[in-house]
């Protein structure tokens, strides 16, 4: 597990300092007339991958009570639920972003489209981790108990 969310650390510093950037210059290159937008897009679209890198650190530190077999308690409960906020905040962190640059003249109403379908999948994935946690607070209590029978 720990060796995927490394991975997915390196595709995901790989894409917003190198894909991102060669992206929107391709982009800037094709249609000038949106040349004043690609700082503003770039640095939005950094600010909107802080919070799942900070995910992927929640991540790893479950990994951590995973291999001490500690997976039902309160703490890896809290976890997940901060886990959960973090995708649901930058869900809606996106979208909001999304409609002030519509606003400002620095966004096509496809490309708000776009991100609306990709924030749905933010949702979705922040409701089910939202749920994971519940669940786990129910095993915490239920692993407590246990252990207090024994």
């Amino acid at each position: 597990m720990r060796t995927a969310i490394v991975l997915i650390s390196i595709c995901g510093i790989t894409a917003c300092f190198y894909f991102l950037p060669s992206f929107g210059n391709d982009l800037v290159n094709m249609f000038p007339e949106y040349a004043h937008s690609y700082y503003p897009w770039l640095f939005f679209l950094w600010i909107v991958a802080a919070p799942l890198f900070a995910f992927l650190v929640l991540i790893w530190l479950l990994s951590s009570y995973m291999r001490r077999e500690l997976i039902f308690t309160y703490k890896t409960a809290r976890l997940v639920k901060i886990s959960a906020m973090i995708l649901f905040y930058d869900a809606v962190f996106f979208i909001m972003g999304n409609i002030v640059l519509l606003l400002i003249g620095m966004n096509h109403p496809m490309v708000l489209l776009l991100s609306v379908i990709i924030a749905i999948f933010g949702f979705i994935l922040a409701v089910l981790t939202a749920l994971l946690s519940r669940y786990l607070t129910k095993a915490a209590a239920l692993q407590e108990e246990v252990d207090g029978t024994i």
